[in-house]
């Protein structure tokens, strides 16, 4: 069973589940947009000699939300894994993302190398690039969700409905993934239950990398990568750029799996072998230096 934790920042409370073999491996991970950390719960059989954590994101899950007048944009998720790193007493970890978490993944092991063990992508390879000339109309798009009323938060009448409707917006789910994930993000209200987490998440960013900016963080990547894809790939690895972005990579291996964007809560037993392999693999820092080395010839 996990042990629900609480991590103290100077910004707020942010919650996470723990598994596995306390003062082990550390290993953070790290989900997806509207998801939180029951979406790892799959793969913790798989990682019982590992310190284990799964982090909910701020606005997300169990953790506080924002101040009303702070961002969810990307780049603002990278400060709250030094958060958490600190929180948790750790100097570096391996990095385990999927989605949105994978591409915050990607530009904190860009930033900071020196905290990152290895870095592991569930389906995606960084996160949304827009072209230059996008750049006004991405303004504009950002401006007019600021300046519209919040998403209202829609009522239900029980759980088992907010599991229906997340089953018929993410059709990859199971049932049973997809009951994971709503029970860890229902609010009870007066008439029923609600949706936990901040509408401010559906706030437009102002600005996207471009992709020659994220290639250049990809190739500043010094921890050892693990990437594992969908086939066929998804709209949040998008085939057009697979082969520069897989290519940036010094450290790189890439591997892929048939199945859905979530497929890693389908599929635990895949998942959890080839994460659990790398991370012990990549743990020894000469073996590292062999991956590195090896990337280079």
């Amino acid at each position: 069973m996990p042990v629900e934790t609480k991590l103290q920042t100077p910004h707020l409370e942010l919650a996470a589940l723990r598994w596995g073999k306390p003062g082990g491996i550390p290993v953070l991970a790290l989900h997806g947009w509207l998801d939180n950390a029951a979406s790892f719960e799959p793969l913790a059989p798989y990682f019982e000699d590992l310190d284990f954590v799964a982090l909910d994101w701020p606005g997300h899950g169990h953790s506080q939300h924002r101040h009303p007048s702070a961002r969810y944009y990307i780049t603002e998720f990278m400060w709250d894994i030094h958060l958490a790193l600190d929180a948790l007493g750790w100097e570096s970890a391996h990095l385990v993302g999927h989605s949105l978490g994978a591409a915050i993944s990607t530009i904190f092991s860009t930033a900071a190398p020196e905290r990152v063990r290895s870095l592991t992508l569930i389906d995606a390879l960084g996160p949304y690039a827009n072209k230059p000339d996008d750049t006004a109309e991405q303004l504009r798009r950002s401006s007019a969700s600021l300046r519209g009323a919040p998403r209202p938060r829609k009522t239900y009448a029980s759980v088992e409905d907010m599991v229906k409707a997340r089953l018929v917006a993410t059709s990859d789910l199971s049932e049973k993934a997809a009951r994971l994930i709503v029970e860890r993000s229902v609010e009870p209200t007066a008439n029923g239950f609600r949706w936990s987490y901040d509408p401010a998440l559906h706030w437009i960013s102002p600005l996207y990398f471009s992709e020659d900016q994220l290639l250049d963080c990809l190739r500043h990547i010094e921890a050892p990568t693990l990437t594992l894809l969908a086939q066929p790939f998804s709209n949040s690895t998008r085939s057009g750029n697979y082969a520069e972005r897989t290519a940036a990579f010094r450290n790189g291996r890439h591997e892929f799996f048939k199945g859905g964007h979530h497929h890693h809560m389908e599929d635990a037993e895949f998942f959890g072998a080839k994460i659990h392999d790398f991370v012990v693999e990549y743990d020894d820092p000469a073996m590292s230096m062999t991956m590195q080395a090896d990337s280079q010839n």
